[in-house]
């Protein structure tokens, strides 16, 4: 149509037909014409497609239910037991009265613990459920970022979901390491700038192991150990919908959904946010450790003969 021409185009060519800015004006216009003719067409032809079928109707309780659940599984992983609490009632005075149970997997569930009670584990709710929200942002996001003090069951955390996955059948192959045990070049690797010689780090060795798996094969690369930009930051491609890990030395390796990246860390100083956005999160609090848990371990692991009186001692001394 001529109102998509601009301005210049749409102007009589006949007034100034001598002038070269003329004849130029009307080649231009006899260039665009066809490039018109063609969007209308598609328009044309784009219109009747039918829209998609809708739907059944949502009632306003179950719409109510979908949205709380998808805050929940996305924001409540990240807080600490207070703030999880405000949350909550946040969400009760955003939407009284209504009833949400969070996404659960209950054969997974039961794995998680059969494996709790073989490593003779005390079976916590929160734990249970801290260990589903792990399950979730795996399947989520490529990177996870698990944030909590020492003691706080970090590690702990991902060794009874590998349990449980090997219970139901779904083996984890991890490869554990301390990036701040070694060099940033040990980690990712270096190239020689004499003989222009690519070696392998402990993370890039790793990745190309990872993805000669099959895509059934679900493989962790887990980095134990503070968050440090200087050598995060060259996971950033790794770590967005890209899963493109690019090597100096201009090699690029591509992960698969079946690949996750898990860091354990105390703290979050240091960490950029183009890295705290592109993971998921989860925090652990040492409010939700209670000591006379951890005792109960250590007194189930103890001989039977002397776990009566270690337990009597335990409970008048401490």
């Amino acid at each position: 149509p001529a109102s998509w021409a601009p301005s210049w185009c749409r102007s009589s060519p006949s007034a100034n037909s001598s002038s070269p800015r003329s004849s130029t004006t009307t080649g231009a216009c006899a260039r665009l014409r066809p490039c018109w003719a063609s969007q209308g067409s598609c328009s044309a032809r784009l219109a009747p497609l039918p829209l998609p079928a809708r739907g059944p109707p949502v009632d306003k309780d179950t719409e109510s239910q979908i949205v709380i659940r998808a805050v929940r599984v996305t924001t409540l992983p990240k807080l600490t037991s207070a703030d999880g609490r405000r949350f909550a009632e946040l969400l009760n005075d955003v939407y009284p009265g209504v009833k949400v149970s969070d996404v659960s997997d209950p054969e997974l569930e039961g794995a998680i613990r059969e494996v709790l009670a073989d490593k003779h584990y005390e079976v916590v709710p929160s734990q249970v459920e801290k260990v589903l929200q792990l399950h979730i942002a795996c399947s989520q996001r490529i990177g996870i970022i698990i944030v909590g003090p020492s003691g706080s069951g970090k590690s702990t955390l991902w060794q009874i979901l590998e349990g449980a996955y090997k219970k139901l059948g779904r083996p984890v192959k991890r490869y554990v390491m301390n990036p701040k045990a070694i060099h940033r070049q040990q980690l990712l690797g270096h190239m020689d700038m004499d003989t222009r010689e690519w070696f392998d780090g402990v993370l890039t060795d790793s990745a190309r192991q990872v993805v000669k798996e099959s895509m059934d094969q679900h493989s962790w690369i887990i980095c134990d150990g503070d968050v440090d930009p200087e050598w995060i930051e060259s996971l950033n491609s790794v770590l967005d919908d890209n899963r493109l890990l690019t090597l100096p030395s201009g090699e690029r390796i591509q992960f698969g959904s079946n690949v996750n990246f898990v860091f354990e860390c105390d703290d979050l100083k240091f960490a950029s946010p183009a890295t705290v956005s592109r993971t998921a999160m989860l925090f652990l609090s040492e409010e939700a450790v209670d000591p006379s848990l951890i005792v109960k371990v250590w007194l189930a692991k103890q001989p039977d003969e002397l776990r009566v009186r270690l337990e009597g001692w335990c409970n008048d001394y401490f």
